[in-house]
Parts: C-alpha cells; sequence; structure tokens
C-alpha cells in the first residue's frame, strides 16, 4: 500500500481548520443576533427583576458561571447596592468581593472605563476570576453585573467578552426604558391623583359658597314649619291619618335640617383654631361615644394603637368629627355583626419626593358589605350615599376629605364586595 501524500494530509487538516473555524463563526454570528434582539424579549412594562431573568439566562449561554449577582446604583445614596444574587447563597461572597474591588480600586476604573473587565477574585482565590460589566448608557449608570467563573483554558475568549459586553449594553437600554416607564407611570398616577384632589376641593368649595348664602334662607322657614308641625301634635284632636301624616312631615323637617347643617359644616371644616393634638385620644374618645349603644353590640370592636404617636397640629373638634363618622359608617356596613378594627402607627413619609417629618396613619378595617367597585371614585362627593336607609346623607365622606384636605393629610379607601372596606387616613406631625 503506498504511502499517503503529506501534502494531501496538510490539505485536508487545513480544510478542517477551516470548516471549524467557519462554524465558530457562523456561531458566533448567532449569538449577536440572538443578544441584538434582547429587547424584543422584554416587554417595556417589565420590572427590574423580570429583565434580570432574561439578561442572566443569555449570560448562562455565553460563559460558564458559578454565579452572577447584580448591583443597581441607589437614586438616594448613589451607592451599588446588591439587588439581586444567583445563587443566594453566595449573597455574602457578591458583597465582600465588591467591597474588596472598591477598596484596591479596580471597581471606579472599570466603571469610569464603562466596559467589561476580568479581573482576578479577592475573595474567592481557588482558582477563581470575577468579570464586572458595567450597566451604562449614554445617560447614567444603572449598576454592575458581577461573574464569578473558575479559570480553565479556553474559558474565557475574547469574543465571550466581546458577547458579553453587547449584552450588558442591551441589558442597560432595556433597563433604562423599563426604569424610565416605571417613572412616567408614577408621575402620571401622581397628576391624576392631584387632578382629582382639585377636583373635589373645587367640588366642596362650590358647596360652602352655596351654603354660606342658603342656609340661613332655608333653615327660617324650616323652623316655622317645624313650629306648626309642633303645635297641631300639642293640640291632640288630630284622627290617626292627620297624625301620621304629621309624623311624617315632622321627619322630612329634620332630615332637611341635617342636610343643611352639613351643608353649612364645610365653611367650617378647617377648625377655628389648631393646637397639638394627640391622635390616639381621639379614637379612644370616638370609640367611648358608642360603648352605651346598644345597637352596637354585636360588633367586635379591636383597637391598635401604636403608643409613644407624636402631636398633630390640629383641629381636635374636627378631627373628632371625622373619627366619628368613620366609627358609624363602619358600623352601619355591619348590619349582621362584624369586626372594626382601628390601628394607628408612625411612618416616615407618605410616599412622595417631599422630605416630611413623618406621618401618622389611622385605619378603620370592618368586615362590611363592602363597597362596589363603579362606587369607589364617587363616594367623596356630596350627596353620593351607599346607604340602603334613607338617614344617609352623603354628606359625612364628604366632610371627612374636606377635613383632612385642611389638616394637609390624605384619605383614601379600599374596599372588596361582601369581604369589608379599609380607610387609611395619614396626617402631617406638627
Amino acid at each position: 500500500m503506498a504511502d499517503s501524500d503529506p501534502n494531501i494530509e496538510n490539505t485536508e487538516k487545513k480544510i478542517a481548520l477551516m470548516e471549524k473555524g467557519y462554524q465558530a463563526i457562523l456561531e458566533f454570528i448567532d449569538q449577536i443576533e440572538e443578544i441584538s434582539q434582547l429587547q424584543d424579549k422584554i416587554e417595556i412594562t417589565a420590572n427590574i427583576n423580570q429583565i434580570w431573568h432574561v439578561f442572566f439566562h443569555e449570560i448562562q449561554n455565553s460563559i460558564n458561571m458559578e454565579g452572577c449577582a447584580l448591583f443597581m446604583v441607589d437614586d438616594q445614596s448613589l451607592e451599588f447596592v446588591l439587588k439581586i444574587a444567583s445563587p443566594l447563597s453566595m449573597e455574602g461572597i457578591f458583597r465582600s468581593e465588591i467591597e474588596h474591588q472598591i477598596e484596591c480600586g479596580m471597581f471606579s476604573w472599570i466603571i469610569n472605563r464603562r466596559k467589561p473587565a476580568l479581573l482576578p477574585a479577592l475573595v474567592l482565590k481557588n482558582n477563581k476570576t470575577v468579570i464586572m460589566l458595567p450597566l451604562v448608557t449614554a445617560k447614567q449608570t444603572l449598576g454592575v453585573a458581577l461573574i464569578v467563573t473558575g479559570i480553565e483554558e479556553s474559558a474565557i475568549t475574547q469574543e465571550n467578552m466581546k458577547l458579553l459586553a453587547m449584552l450588558a449594553k442591551q441589558c442597560s437600554l432595556v433597563m433604562e426604558n423599563s426604569l424610565l416607564y416605571d417613572r412616567l407611570r408614577r408621575e402620571h398616577e401622581s397628576l391624576r391623583k392631584a387632578q382629582n384632589q382639585i377636583l373635589q376641593a373645587e367640588k366642596l368649595a362650590s358647596i360652602g359658597r352655596l351654603t354660606a348664602g342658603a342656609s340661613h334662607e332655608i333653615l327660617n322657614p324650616l323652623n316655622i314649619l317645624s313650629g306648626y308641625v309642633q303645635m297641631l301634635n300639642l293640640n291632640g284632636n288630630a284622627d290617626e291619618r292627620t297624625a301620621r301624616y304629621l309624623t311624617v312631615m315632622s321627619e322630612q323637617i329634620d332630615r332637611i335640617s341635617r342636610i343643611v347643617n352639613g351643608l353649612y359644616q364645610f365653611s367650617q371644616a378647617a377648625g377655628s383654631t389648631k393646637d397639638n393634638v394627640q391622635i390616639n385620644e381621639l379614637v379612644r374618645r370616638a370609640f367611648g361615644l358608642f360603648e352605651h349603644e346598644n345597637r352596637y353590640d354585636h360588633i367586635q370592636n379591636v383597637m391598635d394603637l401604636q403608643e409613644d404617636l407624636p402631636m398633630i397640629q390640629g383641629n381636635a373638634d374636627t378631627l373628632s368629627q371625622v373619627m366619628f363618622m368613620m366609627l358609624s359608617n363602619a358600623r352601619d356596613a355591619m348590619p349582621s355583626g362584624g369586626r372594626l378594627r382601628v390601628s394607628t402607627r408612625g411612618i416616615l413619609s407618605e410616599n412622595t419626593d417631599v422630605d416630611a417629618a413623618g406621618w401618622i396613619e389611622i385605619q378603620f378595617c370592618d368586615t362590611g358589605h363592602g363597597i362596589p367597585q363603579a362606587d369607589i371614585d364617587r363616594i367623596f362627593d356630596p350627596f353620593f350615599t351607599t346607604k340602603v336607609s334613607k338617614n344617609g346623607t352623603g354628606l359625612g365622606l364628604s366632610l371627612c376629605y374636606g377635613i383632612i384636605q385642611n389638616h394637609g393629610g390624605t384619605i383614601r379607601v379600599e374596599s372588596q364586595a361582601n369581604q369589608g372596606t379599609t380607610f387609611t387616613v395619614r396626617l402631617p406631625c406638627s
């Protein structure tokens, strides 16, 4: 058998290497195309956790790794804070590694350089290395991804680093868009709430202006009618039918009087004076007003009051009126019995951008019939009521809204049909 030609063998080897290189180029192109489509895999409404899930999966496809962590820049402190660690058991290692890299100056160098870097591991020294991927855009630095991998031959190549750099760039753009969308959503929600507050305040102001001019003109003739009805009842000569008519007239006169008096309170909602007020005392006082009423014996009352709450600047009389109305409405919503829980607590902020000294939150939670979702946006409107009985004037919650607004606070409601309602009142501390 003739010996093989060395030239043919060399040619075959070159062809095999070229085919292998060609396949590697095709795989690299496929990876680039897949990375370029990263944004298509993530919805704009996705949060950071959802984006990280896709990002982490792409990293796994690009390089063999033992762990990966996401550090995000905190908006307030501007520090890099650990957001997500995978696996969770390496959370402490990730924190320590970042701290050591910061101390030796490599971390700031990488962030300023804005490019991925391969570094020796300072915490995990047993044949381990770390890759840092700065998550930056043209406008800002969002964070950094820290990858822990083993030191193996051909495990980390120049192509790997280029792919990771492209992946980090795509991820940064997606995160920036997501954060921008979330900020716009919050601003829109804040604007919508402000518009609703302005609209509600204008409604109350209109009622106040109307009441100022009309209450006197209405109550005077109403008092005359009431006087004549009482005189007819005192005569005692009326037959059964006439007596029934007089009773109905008397009830309706009282109803009109309650409505007019309720309207008049809008112009006095702020209270004439403001002083230091202890909220827990107002809650206990309001509860005390119901202690001797037998019609509320079927309701379990629970008070969960945080002690040592700071004072607030307010009018004790009008705030007591709010407490009484909240309790009364909650108990009226449970005609067959239930549980009424009132709680107070101190909170640091009202979820606004304004730095405040703190707030006091009062919650009124009942297990009553709830408020239909279609009526939630209308419950603070004057004359709107969900009460089945005719005793409700539809002014109680409107008056509460006005009082809370005049104290610089907020009031909101959450309710589910046949499960209960929760009113949350927040008032600024002194």
